[in-house]
């Protein structure tokens, strides 16, 4: 064979070579994590009103700029009043509390949220458990999903407590279905760690040279309509149960109290898979007689009272499930 042709012969396997063992190479030290982006309007509007203190991530769309802080409170992993470490305190039982602001206690302090809270409580009653506070400013339950799926595992939780909004979006959601190449090449897409990495990496170069507020991607988007009605397309919460249970790992969802004219959910049994356990602080809220502006300092941040009535249920809805856990 000649050899212009024989180079003609070879180029597209070489090519095919390169980019599966590219592809392969990715896959071993990519995390699992988002396969959709977070919106750029959610995103951008975080990071301006966070300051300094947030900076744009690929996979949560937005994180701590600088850890650990003290100034903060935050240790090395951006945990709150917390110096944690990846093994687990031995006999204890660990859990995480995700969600936003209202999770990490905006207003008050560290040891008045309400995590910590049901954790001193427990502990008080002489249970071995650990809660760490990993609420950040904005999170909701797609963060919440992606921190389980990337960093959490590691530290070994025995729970969680979720407690994010109700409105359950943006969703994680599987590539869109189309039929034929066109369908191949969006889910081959979607799935490639490979562009996944060009995608980032255009994305953080981007960030840098222009600002958050002017990134205009050359790569095509990732979010790509989902193949499920919306009516029976599983949300992150969904998502989030089906972890808990693949993993042997308990999973509380939080109510959500928020307090305008009245004190009320955003979160009920309604919007979760069947199952799941839900921690009704509302009621909780409501028989201590108190005015919304001495539960909360504003519609979604609690105050100390606040705080110590949520994570007072929230340690009567755990005590059950921890002295059965002890007990094995």
């Amino acid at each position: 064979m000649h050899p212009r042709f024989r180079r003609l012969f070879f180029a597209p396997l070489l090519t095919v070579a390169g980019l599966s063992l590219a592809e392969g190479v990715a896959r071993v030290v990519m995390r699992e994590g988002a396969l959709v982006s977070v919106p750029e309007e959610m995103v951008r509007s975080h990071l301006q009103g966070g300051g300094a203190d947030l900076v744009y991530d690929p996979i949560l769309g937005w994180r701590r700029s600088q850890l650990p802080n003290s100034g903060l409170g935050v240790d090395q992993y951006g945990f709150r009043d917390a110096d944690t470490t990846l093994a687990k305190p031995p006999g204890a039982l660990r859990g995480f509390a995700l969600g936003d602001s209202q999770t990490f206690g905006a207003g008050i302090e560290a040891d008045e949220a309400y995590g910590a809270v049901a954790e001193r409580l427990l502990r008080e009653r002489g249970h071995n458990v650990e809660i760490i506070n990993a609420g950040l400013a904005g999170y909701r339950s797609i963060q919440a999903l992606r921190l389980i799926q990337t960093t959490l595992a590691a530290f070994e939780p025995d729970f969680v407590v979720v407690d994010c909004q109700g409105q359950d979006s943006p969703h994680d959601e599987m590539p869109r279905q189309d039929a034929g190449i066109r369908g191949l090449f969006q889910r081959g897409l979607f799935y490639s760690r490979l562009y996944r990495a060009a995608r980032i990496g255009v994305e953080q170069a981007s960030a840098r040279l222009g600002g958050t507020e002017k990134r205009n991607l050359a790569l095509p988007d990732l979010a790509l309509p989902s193949p499920f009605p919306h009516q029976e397309r599983p949300g992150n919460h969904d998502l989030i149960y089906a972890w808990g249970e693949s993993h042997d790992i308990e999973v509380f969802f939080l109510d959500y109290p928020f307090g305008d004219a009245t004190v009320r959910a955003l979160l009920g049994v309604d919007d979760l898979t069947s199952g799941s356990n839900l921690v009704a602080t509302v009621p909780a809220l409501q028989a201590t007689g108190l005015s919304v502006p001495e539960l909360f300092l504003d519609k979604n941040h609690l105050t100390a009272k606040g705080a110590a009535v949520v994570g007072g249920q929230l340690a009567e809805v755990l005590e059950p499930w921890v002295r059965e856990q002890s007990a094995r």
